[in-house]
């Protein structure tokens, strides 16, 4: 999987950058925020690379884990939104350059809240990284919005403006292969939530607290994943101009088989049942 993903992304060109047809004062900051989102994408890839490796380690575990496997879901999903959101076919390129920028302060204004927690001294380092995205969207030509705090909340280029702040919930929901409500059930279990961490509790025999794997529940995660996959593989090779189709035959296949496996599942849960209780009705 991670080949089809490295293809995907290492084979982009800046065909929609609006610095190779903006005036030169603006051009070179412009090609800043696309190096810089490309450097992000890069970034962002080998995290979701990492915490599927985690999952595969996770399903071979004994016993299979099962809130750890919807938390590590949850990142490659969220990964997943933001690339895609990004990339995302259809926008053109002046709002494409200012999702960019949002994307950027967004986490250089995080890097600054981080560094107060940190302590003083991680204070200065932060504000450089702020300082340097604010001059270079500034020198892209764009203004940044603030909010009724006076707080900056946004990029603005003319008429278009993007938030830092994304719902990625509300992004979820627009992408066809992506399930909004697993993100918010994700969430609930990352955040230990009782309405649904209460759901896996039971008890062993010396009546201690225990966490039962639901295969349903592995089997979404891992449909969540895969659905990700099959998200980023389309945008990416889309905007880089690279066929996706035998790359999403490939992650197709493979949910497939993860479906067929769970019917599998399901009919011999219901031939114990039947075994176990004689009714022909389970």
């Amino acid at each position: 999987m991670g080949l089809v993903l490295g293809d995907v992304a290492a084979a982009g060109h800046e065909r929609d950058c609006p610095g190779f047809r903006s005036h030169h004062r603006h051009s070179a900051a412009r090609s800043r925020l696309w190096a810089w989102a490309s450097w992000n994408t890069q970034l962002t890839l080998g995290n979701i690379l990492d915490h599927v490796q985690a999952i595969q380690r996770t399903l071979v575990g004994e016993p299979v884990a099962i809130w750890s496997l919807v938390s590590l879901s949850r990142v490659v999903q969220e990964g997943a939104i933001r690339v895609c959101h990004l990339y995302e076919g259809g926008v053109g390129p002046e709002r494409r350059a200012v999702r960019i920028a949002a994307a950027w302060l967004n986490g250089a204004q995080q890097h600054q809240v981080a560094a107060k927690d940190v302590g003083a001294q991680a204070v200065p380092g932060a504000d450089k990284i702020w300082e340097y995205a604010e001059r270079t969207v500034q020198r892209a030509g764009m203004n940044i919005g603030l909010n009724h705090r006076g707080r900056p909340s946004s990029a603005v280029l003319g008429s278009v403006q993007e938030q830092f702040a994304v719902s990625l919930t509300n992004v979820a929901a627009k992408r066809p292969t992506h399930v909004p409500a697993w993100y918010r059930i994700s969430s609930a279990a990352s955040h230990s939530s009782v309405w649904m961490v209460a759901q896996a509790f039971a008890s062993d025999e010396d009546d201690e607290p225990v966490m039962h794997a639901d295969p349903e529940i592995v089997t979404a995660s891992v449909l969540a994943v895969l659905g990700a996959f099959e998200d980023l593989v389309e945008t990416l090779g889309t905007y880089h101009g690279t066929d996706p189709h035998q790359a999403l035959l490939t992650v197709r296949r493979r949910t497939f088989a993860v479906l067929d496996r769970q019917r599998t599942w399901r009919r011999r849960v219901q031939e114990d049942a039947r075994l176990i209780h004689g009714n022909d009705n389970l």
